[in-house]
């Protein structure tokens, strides 16, 4: 049984790796479920057995890009003190992820406009969010702070981070010390708004 998953895993880990590799180089349009059966040489089978549609594939590329970013960003703030700290240096390191140009055209081109740009968000802030928000309970667990509704001051960071990247990508200037003082101010604000 165990051998049966791994085969099963390694067989959707091939299709999005195709898929991803084909989408990039080839573009939307042109790739196709059966270019990525004839780059990969797999069956019908096999690509139907994991995902339905072209549509639920590039959904799941989206959504693997999006926490692998997210893990290797917050995998460098892991060594920070305070999880306020890994917080701010995990949303700075996210800004360094989306600069390779393949994760910025998935995560910002191609995925919204395959996925629509609300089906997008929404993968993109399950991920981004939760990470936040449990970084923020942690601080209110550990460190004594309060915050009032961690769950928004969570979406106000995330969009902070967002807003930065979408900045970045569009004008080229560096923003990680402009983003680090607008998460301080919200973090803050919100303790302060709390006692």
């Amino acid at each position: 049984m165990v051998k049966q998953q791994e085969r099963s895993a390694s067989t959707r880990a091939r299709l999005l790796e195709a898929f991803r590799r084909l989408l990039l180089s080839h573009g939307l349009q042109a790739t196709t479920t059966q270019l990525t059966l004839d780059d990969t040489g797999l069956s019908k089978g096999a690509f139907y057995h994991h995902f339905r549609s072209k549509s639920e594939i590039i959904e799941a590329l989206y959504a693997q890009e999006s926490e692998a970013t997210l893990e290797r960003a917050f995998g460098r703030g892991s060594i920070a003190s305070s999880s306020l700290e890994r917080l701010k240096t995990g949303c700075i390191a996210w800004l360094d992820e989306v600069k390779d140009p393949d994760v910025a055209a998935i995560l910002f081109r191609i995925g919204p406009s395959a996925l629509g740009q609300e089906r997008a968000s929404a993968i993109e802030d399950l991920h981004g969010i939760a990470r936040i928000r449990a970084l923020l309970e942690e601080a209110v667990a550990d460190d004594g702070i309060v915050f009032g509704n961690v769950e928004l001051i969570a979406s106000f960071i995330n969009s902070l981070v967002a807003e930065a990247v979408l900045h970045r990508l569009g004008s080229g200037n560096e923003v990680g010390p402009y983003l680090a003082k607008a998460i301080d101010g919200v973090i803050d604000r919100a303790a302060a708004g709390s006692n």
